[in-house]
């Protein structure tokens, strides 16, 4: 927009910019707490951006894997299979085409494949899920330079306004305002809203006149899965150096830290990148950090053991 001469006014509700792009750094690591992987990186424009800001890349393998239960994702593909039949896939859940009862290395097999991939049980999750996105060509990539280059790439100079909290936004024949927690306004010719859903979903933000029925139907149906990242440092790797990713089945409480990626291939250093979705992902969110790091600590132990 600035390019094209207009002059731009960015509010941001966070204390930072980056929306689901998160940079912090560990011991000189980017840990990723949103994005981690460019998804596809053949004619994807975020490689685009990597190459202009001169980053490295690391093509990750996801096979090279070790761990798992291979038996069990064999197991699941059979029912998985049954989709194909289903007569209306967008309002089917992939649990209807498993048994109620599932086998604990069933269950590992349905968090590795599906609750990973959408952060979502399958009881929540469309049978026409997979069906929807379009995949980029090529391998994924990590980043070891992090993502906030990227971030800082794009937004070059232009000025953001953080903790610029946005309560309503009114829209008239003579253009839009924009109210701020506090009580503020500001007025624009245009108005771009770019939102998480849950706020929208929540109703934190007044729209006037109200959004089309159409908006506030697809608001409504929509849903989000929740993806867990725990990163660790050790003072030397205890795992296999060579793998990418180390999945786990505990037959206890399948699909709890059951992956795993390898940060010494990465960034050369002993860093664990640990994922939990879906059901025990929520688990996780009522617990207190330092429950997290003891529970996971438990996970590798007996990972180790």
């Amino acid at each position: 927009m600035t390019d094209a001469g207009l002059r731009v006014t960015v509010l941001e509700g966070r204390d930072r910019v980056g929306g689901r792009t998160w940079t912090e750094r560990l011991d000189g690591i980017p840990a990723e707490m949103g994005a981690s992987w460019i998804h596809g990186h053949q004619g994807n424009p975020l490689t685009a951006l990597l190459r202009e800001t001169g980053g490295r890349s690391y093509s990750f393998d996801y096979d090279n894997v070790v761990g798992g239960d291979e038996n069990a994702v064999a197991e699941l593909d059979t029912y998985l299979a049954k989709a194909e039949e289903v007569e209306d896939p967008d309002t089917t859940p992939y649990s209807a085409l498993l048994p109620r009862k599932m086998s604990p290395a069933l269950r590992y097999a349905v968090n590795s494949v599906l609750v990973q991939e959408y952060g979502a049980e399958p009881e929540d999750l469309a049978v026409s899920a997979d069906e929807e996105g379009t995949a980029g060509e090529g391998s994924d990539f990590l980043l070891p330079d992090g993502y906030d280059r990227l971030l800082a790439h794009v937004r070059g100079s232009i000025p953001v306004r953080t903790g610029a909290v946005v309560t309503r936004i009114a829209r008239n024949a003579d253009g839009v305002t924009v109210t701020l927690e506090g009580g503020e306004i500001l007025r624009a010719d245009r108005c771009v809203a770019t939102v998480p859903i849950g706020v929208l979903k929540d109703g934190r933000i007044t729209f006037e006149p109200a959004l089309p029925t159409r908006k506030r139907e697809a608001i409504e149906a929509l849903g989000s899965g929740l993806l867990d990242k725990l990163w660790l440092q050790f003072p030397s790797v205890f795992w296999d150096k060579k793998a990418d990713a180390i999945e786990w089945f505990d037959p206890t409480d399948p699909g709890r830290w059951s992956l795993w990626v390898n940060g010494h291939r990465t960034f050369g250093k002993p860093v664990l990148l640990g994922f939990n979705a879906g059901r025990p992902a929520h688990d996780h969110a009522r617990l207190t950090d330092r429950q997290v790091v003891d529970s996971a600590m438990d996970a590798l132990r007996r990972m180790h053991a």
